[in-house]
């Protein structure tokens, strides 16, 4: 008898140890259980979707999670098909609707298995929302200790929430296999489709993957089995009906990634694992513009900070980007290899502005079907080469020179310690000379390379290099006259912004690719305004423009083409540069016509000379056709002009070699008592004398100015030269 009250004690005493032991770890378990307020303030980290300017989406970019990318777009559970919620909760939790947060059936179920070896789950939809949520530390582990979290978590969160919340919580942070989370990338990846747009089968599908979605993605005949045989369990059970459980036995399931063929039956007869990768989304999705994309993504971690995106996502971002413009961009690339304008090796970019606000409408930053994500657009600092004239002349005119202000264009030479002998001897393209003053306009149209350099000598080289970094250009440390035809670094995009200016009335804008960002709810966190910064005089940038229109329009005196006649639109102004860097290393054009600035960039990565049909191209045969492609399929069925000219500028027709005012020119506009004249005006340290093409003479304002041969010469030797006798000079 005593040894059995001694058992009993024991037993007692061993039950009273067990139970004290149990209550300790339960104490120490709930001690650092996180508060359910913890799950108010909780943000689940979800996709960021780009937008067209028009509201279609471009791109999705994933969060990232515990380290890795994670393809998430919230959605609500109105969102989601009523047939695959209905078979995901049969399959998880189908008594999901009659308890509170924990299935006791289930519960002991999984406590005997578990007891008898078998570590099992009995888990409910509410406690893996608290597992992927509030437990995330510990949702790898099948412990006593998590399960013991979950239930009191779960009962707090069932008294607080109601199941169609719980539920609509589970259907985002569920994993289904790869970087899929949420309902939504699920669809997206395995179907293609939104989760509105789910069959009773495709959720039957879903729901089957659960699990060990990894593994049961790899088994399609085992995982439909699953699927088939819960769409029969839904039927018993009244979930859906017979005709409904019919027609989706009979749905042949191809999820991507699979080859499968079905017999009429619904059987599955053959499959094959074709694309395993099929299951991971890309971290970055772009539907169209995949450089541009990129950009944005760039542009919105310096804004918002890699975490905000990554690690929070779910932001809605309106981007610049016009589907119009961008599709004529992404044409015009592809002609210009289909028409055979690339050089051996080359790459283009090439980026449409709009000018007075500085979106970005279009943007190529690569040869189609070039992988990387490089982008030439906005990342390469290249030789801009002759088509950085512009704004030397632009800032001699500054300088309050005119178009007809005369500058040499002779052999010169240069102390030059990096140069053959110490000397730089620059050339012209041609490598002739004409020997002789030439008007900047006629200079510029002829892109010759001598006057530009005199020119920066004459303005001075430390103002054009302020002038040039003021508009973005990557100036060297120690500027030589060699920036005035390209020794400076250039990208498209900053390329187009800095030739906005002359038809933004000298404002340059700054471009930007993104118009609005708002978050998950819809609130606003950012909206562009427009900025501009003021390079030149309203007057100095139409003058710039009257340049640039010149140089795609203007005759030429000897009978040749337009350098840029290739970029004529019908029915449009338009007006710009061409630009090739030594050893056609980088061939530009860089124009604009009303209502976009647009350039073309061609080059080779490696910045090695490049070679067309056996020669060394020219940008005024490469680029301006490629560059007409885009901008006139970019702006067809828009309205067409130009810049109006301000009140104190007007037109005035000259010769473009000597300047000098004739009825047959050219029209150029001028300021307001600038424009030449008879009277030989000064133009810096050089007076306009017109010479008698005979005897050299300087013949009298009366004789007729046609016929006589102008040169530009220090006021001390026109002094010096005699006037042509009366009589001696044809008369007007």
């Amino acid at each position: 008898m005593r040894i059995l009250r001694f058992f009993a004690y024991l037993l007692a005493a061993a039950f009273l140890g067990l139970t004290l032991a149990a209550f300790g770890i339960a104490w120490k378990w709930s001690r650092d259980l996180p508060g359910l307020e913890a799950f108010e303030s909780l943000r689940l980290t979800a996709t960021t979707t780009l937008y067209a300017r028009d509201g279609t989406p471009i791109a999705t970019l994933a969060s990232v999670e515990g380290g890795r990318a994670v393809e998430r777009r919230l959605v609500g559970l109105e969102e989601v098909s009523p047939a695959a919620v209905a078979a995901i909760v049969a399959s998880e939790d189908r008594r999901f609707f009659r308890h509170h947060g924990i299935d006791w059936i289930r519960f002991f179920g999984a406590l005997y298995r578990t007891l008898r070896g078998d570590l099992q789950g009995g888990s409910t939809i509410t406690t893996q929302v608290i597992k992927n949520t509030l437990l995330k530390e510990l949702a790898d582990q099948r412990s006593l200790e998590r399960k013991f979290k979950e239930f009191l978590l779960a009962l707090e969160l069932e008294r607080r929430y109601t199941k169609e919340e719980i539920l609509g919580m589970y259907l985002n942070v569920a994993f289904w296999g790869g970087n899929l989370t949420g309902i939504a990338a699920a669809s997206e990846a395995y179907f293609g489709k939104d989760p509105s747009q789910l069959t009773l089968a495709e959720g039957a599908y879903l729901a089957s993957l659960i699990p060990a979605p990894n593994a049961r993605y790899r088994d399609l005949k085992g995982t439909l089995a699953r699927a088939r045989r819960l769409i029969r369990e839904m039927a018993r059970e009244g979930w859906v009906t017979e005709a409904e459980a019919a027609r989706a036995l009979r749905a042949p399931i191809v999820p991507r990634g699979w080859k499968a063929k079905y017999d009429e039956a619904g059987n599955l007869v053959e499959a094959e694992l074709a694309d395993p990768r099929a299951q991971v989304l890309p971290d970055l999705a772009a539907k169209v513009a995949p450089r541009f994309v990129l950009a944005v993504r760039k542009a919105l971690i310096e804004r918002f900070g890699a975490e905000r995106v990554f690690g929070q996502g779910g932001l809605r971002v309106t981007t610049t980007l016009d589907l119009g413009m961008q599709a004529a961009a992404e044409a015009a690339a592809r002609y210009a290899v289909e028409a055979g304008l690339m050089p051996d090796g080359a790459q283009i970019a090439l980026v449409g502005l709009e000018a007075e606000t500085g979106a970005v409408r279009a943007m190529v930053g690569a040869r189609p079907g070039t992988e990387g994500e490089f982008n030439r657009a906005t990342q390469t600092r290249r030789s801009p080469g002759s088509a950085v004239k512009p704004f030397v002349y632009a800032t001699a005119l500054e300088a309050g020179w005119t178009q007809a202000s005369p500058v040499w264009d002779r052999e010169v030479e240069f102390p030059d310690p990096t140069q053959p002998g110490g000397v730089w001897k620059p050339k012209n393209f041609s490598g002739t000379f004409l020997n002789r003053p030439v008007t900047i306009r006629y200079a510029l149209d002829r892109s010759l390379n001598i006057p530009a350099i005199l020119t920066a000598e004459a303005i001075g080289v430390e103002r054009l290099a302020k002038k040039l970094a003021l508009l973005g250009f990557e100036v060297p440390r120690h500027p030589s006259l060699a920036i005035a035809i390209g020794a400076v670094g250039a990208s498209p995009l900053q390329m187009a912004a800095a030739y906005a200016s002359f038809t933004n009335g000298g404002e340059m804008p700054e471009a930007y690719l993104i118009e609005r960002v708002e978050d998950e709810a819809g609130h606003l966190l950012y909206q562009a305004e427009p900025k501009r910064r003021r390079v030149f005089a309203p007057e100095v940038a139409y003058l710039g423009w009257d340049l640039l229109k010149g140089y795609v329009n203007d005759p030429d005196p000897f009978g040749r083409k337009s350098l840029a006649w290739r970029a004529r639109i019908p029915g449009r102004v338009v007006g710009g540069k061409t630009g090739t860097s030594n050893e056609a290393r980088d061939l530009w054009f860089a124009g604009a016509t009303s209502g976009l600035v647009a350039v073309v960039w061609v080059g080779r990565d490696d910045n090695r000379p490049m070679r067309w049909r056996g020669k060394e191209p020219s940008s005024s045969v490469i680029n301006p056709p490629i560059w007409r492609k885009f901008v006139e399929a970019a702006l067809s069925g828009r309205p067409a002009g130009e810049p109006a000219p301000p009140e104190d500028l007007k037109p005035l027709a000259i010769d473009l070699l000597d300047g000098v005012p004739r009825p047959d020119g050219v029209p150029v506009y001028f300021r307001k008592g600038r424009a030449p004249s008879w009277e030989a005006p000064p133009l810096g340290n050089y007076l306009w004398v017109p010479l008698d093409p005979k005897t050299g003479c300087r013949m009298p304002a009366h004789t007729y100015w046609a016929e006589a041969r102008w040169r530009a010469l220090p006021p001390e030797e026109a002094a010096n030269v005699p006037v042509c006798s009366a009589g001696s000079s044809p008369r007007r």
